[in-house]
């Protein structure tokens, strides 16, 4: 008996701590998921910051923008 049930004692170790902790994994993937999501936003931001004030286009026309969300 057991031998029958070592196989699977070893088999299901593997994701012991996520069947068990279910809403722990939840709130880490969200938690993963809202860093990634703020990274790329950033990231985006420095881009066209970047490509505007770069820009062949309108090379003297560039203002840099404060996005604190204050008035003037």
């Amino acid at each position: 008996m057991d031998q029958t049930r070592a196989p699977r004692i070893a088999t299901s170790s593997r994701l012991g701590g996520v069947t068990r902790h279910p809403g722990l994994a939840l709130a880490a993937l969200a938690a993963t998921g809202l860093v990634v999501a703020v990274q790329y936003q950033r990231s985006s931001f420095k881009r066209n910051e970047r490509l505007q004030k770069n820009s062949p286009e309108n090379p003297n026309l560039y203002v840099s923008v404060d996005r604190s969300g204050g008035g003037i």
